[in-house]
């Protein structure tokens, strides 16, 4: 086991000190993973069953570098070509942390060496990823084909800096992407009283009513910035290249995360429940597996957009109802309330942080 590197060794007069190399070097880089508060993978329990390969899960994606007299090296956790694959295995050698490993050999630390790490998960349904500095990494991420809780984390360890300790891991903070959005629907009057109605959504679904115009469902991720003094921000989140899909047309339909329920999702039974029908699905699709939520890529939607249902009463007629410009932010859920009084239908957003559980601010229709 390697021995604990002390931050008492300084070299007098000079603001650094100089760690054993033997020691230094001898040590692996070790991991560990943060999950952000409340995402849909909200703690570290579902984090490591998420990344944990023996119950179907998926890696984070790591790209490393290093740099030491001026010269770089990068992706030195293992693959020269490409990202590292970050796993969680419960049962792991003691040269990895808490049972997150990247491989069969960990690799061990640089003297004199200044590190980034860059991860993203899920790895696998990442398009493409690619780096020009290896400090700004971008990413090309479609929701319709993937409805994932796209991650990102960077990690900055410096060697010489006073208080390094080779033997404690890099930890990855990861930090939302995306928006998260849902849709309910209730049968309840503007006093906030319930009716009584046995009615169920059968189908929802979005449309774009203008060309290159309302939600974009594909688009391009830059995470980590370095800026003209030297530093870096791995934290900067920034989407651009937004593609839009197709609007509809009567003989040619384009739907956005669409899906149907042939037994209906119920809104409220009795004169005193305001039971919500949250739309999503049980079988296969983009609402599958996530309650309802479905992930959109963080933009500035305009009010070309249009939410479209149907009811078990009304058969195949499509009910539409439009909706609000909005800004969608990354780390940031937004519930859309479509509420059916008996004379009217109106609508209600609230928008709120991931670990807030109550909304921020209200926009009323």
């Amino acid at each position: 086991m390697a021995l604990m590197l002390f931050a008492g060794l300084l070299i007098a007069c000079v603001d650094k000190r100089e760690a054993p190399v033997d020691e230094l070097t001898a040590t692996p880089i070790s991991m560990e993973v943060k999950p952000p508060t409340r995402a849909l993978i909200e703690n570290t329990d579902l984090l490591q069953a998420a990344c944990d390969p023996m119950r179907g899960g998926q890696a984070i994606g790591i790209w490393s570098a290093y740099e030491v007299d001026g010269r770089r090296v990068t992706n030195v956790l293992g693959n020269r070509t490409g990202d590292v694959a970050l796993q969680y295995m419960a049962q792991t050698e003691q040269d990895n942390y808490q049972g997150w490993t990247y491989g069969e050999n960990a690799a061990t630390w640089t003297a004199h060496a200044k590190y980034t790490f860059n991860a993203y998960f899920p790895m696998e349904v990442v398009d493409e990823i690619s780096t020009s500095n290896v400090s700004t990494f971008v990413i090309d991420y479609n929701t319709e084909y993937y409805q994932e809780d796209l991650m990102t984390a960077y990690a900055f360890a410096d060697t010489d800096a006073a208080g390094f300790n080779a033997s404690m891991p890099v930890t990855l903070n990861m930090l939302h992407t995306l928006a998260a959005v849902r849709f309910q629907f209730s049968f309840r009057n503007a006093d906030g009283t319930t009716y009584v109605d046995s009615d169920r959504l059968t189908a929802c679904w979005l449309e774009n009513t203008r060309m290159g115009m309302g939600l974009a469902t594909t688009g391009v991720l830059a995470f980590g910035t370095t800026w003209e003094n030297g530093e870096v921000d791995g934290e900067h989140i920034h989407w651009y290249g937004e593609d839009y899909p197709t609007p509809s047309t009567p003989t040619s339909p384009r739907t956005l995360y669409a899906w149907e329920d042939a037994t209906g999702v119920p809104f409220s039974s009795t004169a005193t429940s305001a039971t919500l029908g949250t739309a999503h699905s049980t079988g296969e699709g983009p609402y599958a597996g996530n309650g309802g939520w479905i992930m959109v890529i963080p933009q500035e939607m305009d009010a070309s957009v249009v939410l479209c249902f149907k009811l078990a009463s009304t058969g195949d007629l499509a009910h539409r109802v439009s909706l609000p410009e909005t800004t969608f932010e990354p780390g940031k859920r937004y519930t859309f309330n479509v509420r059916f009084s008996q004379s009217s239908v109106d609508m209600s957003l609230t928008i709120a942080d991931w670990n807030e559980l109550k909304s921020s601010y209200d926009i009323a229709l």
